[in-house]
């Protein structure tokens, strides 16, 4: 017998499905109802409407996207700036990469960051705590300093906000802002690197990171 959480699963599968082939706005409640084989009843029993649907998808990839970059916390042969840089060129590529020509995809992610904003309150917390603990590691290790770690930590996240699901606030293309970022970044580091460490601070170049496969994870 199909649990609630079992059901509740069935219900996003659906969604999924019917929000990247059809889109948002052409999907009913009725359709996902008849997809499911239950009533349309049913489906208001594990969400209050369609948009809390398409929110909790929205959830899902954007804690999907943090769970990629978090995994460049575990490089121990990397230095702290270079798992800073890593970890934001990563989110900045892996969310690029899923809303790249997927336009039903892109349509869905303006809508919910419309009607429900606070979706991506999870993810930025963990993000946060990620930038945090690289930025301790940093201090511990004499490469950077600064006055506060977690205020720090919410500069970096605002001043890179951009390049996280970049499409839903610009149309340049991938490598326009790489290069843009690469500047930002040095800036940024730039503020916190120890003073010991100045005379030699390079700017930031683009690093090589393996490619994530999005196609499992994304809607259509």
């Amino acid at each position: 017998m199909a649990t609630t959480d079992d059901i509740r699963e069935q219900i996003i599968a659906a969604a999924k499905e019917r929000f990247g082939h059809y889109g948002y706005p052409k999907t009913t409640i009725s359709e996902l109802a008849e997809d499911c084989a239950m009533s349309a009843g049913n489906i208001y029993r594990f969400f209050a409407g369609k948009i809390d649907i398409a929110s909790e998808i929205a959830r899902r990839e954007g804690l999907e996207a943090i769970r990629q970059v978090e995994n460049l916390l575990q490089c121990p042969y990397r230095t702290s700036r270079q798992r800073l840089e890593e970890m934001i060129y990563s989110d900045l590529r892996y969310t690029y990469h899923l809303l790249e020509n997927r336009p039903k995809v892109l349509e869905l992610a303006q809508i919910v960051i419309h009607e429900r904003p606070n979706f991506q309150v999870e993810r930025l917390r963990r993000e946060h705590k990620a930038i945090s603990r690289i930025l301790q590691d940093g201090a511990k290790t004499g490469e950077f300093e600064m006055p506060n770690v977690a205020r720090v930590a919410s500069a970096i996240q605002s001043a890179t906000i951009k390049y996280r699901f970049a499409q839903l606030i610009t149309d340049q293309p991938l490598e326009d802002l790489e290069r843009e970022l690469a500047e930002v970044l040095t800036l940024l580091v730039r503020g916190i690197i120890a003073k010991s460490a100045v005379p030699s601070f390079p700017p930031t170049t683009i690093p090589e990171i393996t490619p994530v496969d999005t196609a499992d994870v994304s809607v259509g």
